[in-house]
């Protein structure tokens, strides 16, 4: 159960992770990030690749230590896009997750010209009507990023989610602060998000000195911290 717990803290917590730019996107990048969750410890990196006008962004989570011998595997999750007046346009969503002792896979593309979502999650069919200004999970994390640079954050954001689409709601706490983490210490500014549906809270701290890459990342569910992650290095 405890396994279990750890596994899903963890698939949560992912999306937490992001990076955003001045100019909707940076430069290529990746950030690696020290996880803590329960007893558990485990590696998350973020990179951001830019080819030619697309942009991939993709997070890959693996356990560290003990609990690798327990869940061995990794979780591969990764989106691409582009900008498109300003906007950032989801091209596609994909995950490989084998953690678990079942394989989970999915795969969501986004038709514009149509205005649908196709795919799949594990062996459930996807499609729906495509939103305006919908990302995927882990793209919410940048378009957070380019509009708190803009200062133009929305209250809430639309996100598929699996076969399903999530409301995000957005709060943010004007005051910096200084906070200290493996890379060094930072001036930061607090955003934490949550699903309508979701007692969970996924609160980041950004540095601007660092391009708003976080430096630090939490997630709590009833006033219990139960995820930590620290930014330990960069490569730009």
């Amino acid at each position: 159960m405890r396994t279990l717990t750890a596994y899903k803290l963890i698939i949560s917590a992912s999306i937490l992770f992001f990076y955003g730019g001045a100019n909707a996107v940076p430069d290529d990048y990746e950030a690696v990030y020290s996880v803590k969750l329960m007893q558990a410890d485990g590696t998350l990196r973020a990179k951001l690749e830019n080819k030619e006008g697309i942009y991939t962004y993709s997070l890959k989570t693996e356990p560290t230590g003990f609990w690798k011998l327990i869940a061995n595997g990794s979780i591969n999750e990764s989106s691409a896009f582009e900008i498109v007046d300003e906007k950032i346009r989801p091209i596609d969503y994909k995950l490989i997750d084998t953690i678990r002792r079942n394989k989970r896979e999915s795969l969501v593309e986004f038709d514009w010209s149509r205005k649908v979502i196709n795919g799949f999650y594990k062996d459930r069919a996807i499609d729906i009507k495509l939103e305006e200004d919908i990302l995927t999970r882990i793209l919410l994390q940048i378009e957070i990023m380019h509009q708190k640079e803009r200062n133009s954050l929305k209250e809430s954001y639309l996100i598929i989610d699996r076969d399903e689409i999530k409301e995000i709601s957005i709060s943010s706490l004007s005051s910096e602060k200084k906070i200290s983490v493996p890379f060094g210490s930072y001036d930061v500014i607090e955003i934490s998000h949550r699903s309508e549906k979701s007692n969970r809270i996924n609160t980041l701290w950004l540095a601007p000195a660092l391009d708003f890459i976080p430096v630090k990342l939490e997630q709590t569910e009833d006033n219990k911290v139960n995820f930590e992650a620290n930014l330990v290095q960069l490569n730009r």
